[in-house]
């Protein structure tokens, strides 16, 4: 029982180890929800986001998106970047 339930502990961390490890480019669902998010964040346009969709899956850079926004919305964007970069700090800094 106690080999049974040894493998079955370490079947899971590897599970868990491998769904954390998986990089690679975002699925669509995930693209779907990043744009809803930057909708409403930045209160896009419909025209808006049909560019982005569109740079997105031409495979776009960043800077192309940036250049479809006002500079009230690329302010925004930015600090929102900053504050996702501050909270992945504060949580590195807390594993450690």
């Amino acid at each position: 029982m106690k080999n049974i339930l040894t493998v079955s502990a370490l079947i899971a961390c590897l599970g868990a180890g491998a769904a954390f490890a998986q990089k690679g480019p975002p699925t669509e669902e995930q693209m779907a929800a990043r744009l809803e998010r930057m909708k409403a964040h930045l209160e896009l346009t419909d025209e808006q986001v049909e560019q982005i969709r569109q740079i997105r899956a031409d495979g776009g850079r960043r800077d192309e998106i940036r250049a479809v926004l006002t500079p009230e919305q690329q302010e925004k964007m930015d600090q929102a970047r900053e504050a996702r970069k501050a909270r992945k700090q504060t949580a590195a800094d807390d594993a450690q």
